[in-house]
């Protein structure tokens, strides 16, 4: 695939998510790893794809669906492709959500092979973490 279709995947993928469709995880290589920075509640490496639907299982309880997702940049090269984005969401709780997102999607194969999260994690742990 190119750079046009790894961007149209990752888009898929964003566009799968707000919506809450479960056929996700068909964009999702079997072996997908997925890394979430040691600092938050859920960090670590996520190997495989249901570990990496268990993780998801545990952010989606944290929210009042739906999600809002605002995507102000997406940049490619070769196989990786890098988003910048917003989430916009009512907490599990009720309190308002907004944090500023980035992900580096590899695409392999046509599938979304791995991912690396990075989020305000002080802030998402103090907002959906400590506020439950």
């Amino acid at each position: 695939m190119g750079i046009q279709e790894n961007k149209a995947l990752v888009a898929e993928y964003f566009r799968r998510m707000q919506a809450g469709e479960p056929t996700v995880a068909e964009l999702m290589d079997d072996e997908i790893t997925w890394w979430v920075p040691q600092s938050s509640d859920l960090g670590g490496t996520h190997r495989g794809k249901a570990k990496v639907l268990e993780l998801m299982g545990k952010g989606v309880d944290l929210y009042q669906l739906p999600l809002k997702i605002i995507v102000e940049q997406t940049v490619a090269e070769g196989d990786w492709v890098c988003v910048q984005l917003v989430v916009e969401a009512k907490t599990a709780a009720g309190r308002p959500y907004r944090n500023d997102y980035h992900f580096a999607f590899r695409i392999q194969h046509g599938k979304v092979a791995a991912v690396r999260e990075y989020v305000d994690t002080q802030y998402a742990k103090e907002l959906l973490f400590d506020g439950r």
